[in-house]
Formats: C-alpha cells, structure tokens, sequence
C-alpha cells in the first residue's frame, strides 16, 4: 500500500504541464485570438442547434414534444449566428452581463455583512471580497474587452505557476520512499 502512493506521482506531472500550457496559451492571447475563438464557439453552436432542430423535427414526426429542443434549438442557432457574425458586439454583451453579475453579487455579500451580527469571526475577509467583486464588475461594464485581455493575463501567470507548484510537488512525491 505504502508504494501505491508513489506510483501516481506522474499524474501531478502531466496535471502541472497542462496547467503551464495554459498558462501560457492565456499569456499570448490578444483580442484577436478572442474574437476567433468566438466565432468557433459560434460555428459549435450553429452546428448543434442544427442538429437539435433535426431532432425536433424528428420528434415532430413521431408524435413526441419537441417544443423545448426546438426552442432551444433556435436559441443555439441564433446565438450561433450571433457570435460568427457579430463577434465583438456579443463578446462586449457577454462580459457586460458578467460584470452586471458581478455587481449584484458584491452587493448580495455587503448586504450580508451588514445583516449577520456576530456570526462571522472575520468580515472583514467579506468585505474586501464585496468590494473587488463590485470593482470587477465595474470595470467589465466599461471596459470589457481591455479588463478581459488583463484577466486572462493574470489567470494565465496563476495557471502557469500553478503547474511549475504541481511538477515540483510531483518529483517529491517521487522522491518519497515508502
């Protein structure tokens, strides 16, 4: 039992390369390589909408509800299309939506704050994350694609560290004797 513990120390391996690559694929993202990866994600939901009205259409045929894949079948066509043909508007729409999100949840915790009386030992921990959230948020509905390029940056140099942490923690493991 003792050497089974050893003997997966190459999965914390390939898990820390995974994450450097990452890591780095976000480190040389640009706006443009944004706005491609969108238009692919457009492409995946245009063919999937298309094949679930296929679906639809073949439930129809059966006698079997299809109202639900055939909304969501056109919900995913004109998404689809949306993203391919408009990339940058429905990017700018989608992180807006985010940093509106982001507002409402920074509020939901001062809120939170505000209404729990010596329940939590440390709010200030709260607090600090209510605000950031709140900042976040601003700052995506302003701002959207600038604050996003910058987020996958600082995502990217976690990610990559991250991995570097795994790899090492991997070799000790190895270096462990049962």
């Amino acid at each position: 039992m003792e050497t089974k513990k050893n003997n997966n120390w190459w999965f914390l391996a390939v898990n820390g390369c995974i994450f450097i690559l990452v890591g780095i694929l976000l480190l040389f993202f640009t706006r443009e390589t944004i706005l491609t990866l969108i238009k692919y994600l457009g492409i995946l939901l245009l063919g999937g909408g298309g094949i679930m009205l296929l679906a639809g259409i073949n439930n129809i045929r059966k006698n079997t509800p299809a109202a639900m894949i055939l909304l969501e079948a056109i919900a995913s066509i004109g998404i689809g299309l949306a993203l391919i043909f408009f990339p940058q508007p429905s990017l700018a729409v989608l992180l807006m939506l985010i940093g509106l999100w982001s507002i409402i949840i920074g509020i939901i915790q001062l809120v939170l704050i505000v209404n729990i009386k010596g329940v939590l030992a440390n709010k200030n921990v709260l607090l600090v994350n209510g605000l950031l959230t709140i900042g976040l948020g601003i700052l995506l509905l302003f701002n959207p694609f600038e604050w996003a390029v910058f987020m996958g940056k600082v995502v990217g140099i976690c990610a990559a560290l991250f991995g570097a942490l795994l790899v090492y923690f991997s070799m000790a493991v190895r270096r462990m004797k049962g």
